[in-house]
């Protein structure tokens, strides 16, 4: 992910994040994955079998 300057990986199943981000970023980024883990994951085989990826709302 990307934010502004700032550029980090993360991973869906473990939550370990390989960059640097600011720790208010990260808190969200968290908490949108822990609301949207089962759609990602879905999509992460969509992407694997060269289906169209569904759409995942943000935080709101």
């Amino acid at each position: 992910m990307r934010y502004n300057e700032y550029r980090a990986i993360i991973d869906i199943q473990t939550g370990k994040v390989t960059g640097q981000m600011p720790r208010r970023a990260l808190r969200l980024v968290f908490e949108w994955l822990d609301l949207h883990k089962d759609e990602l994951m879905e999509n992460w085989e969509r992407m694997e079998n060269g289906e169209t990826l569904a759409k995942i709302n943000p935080l709101d």
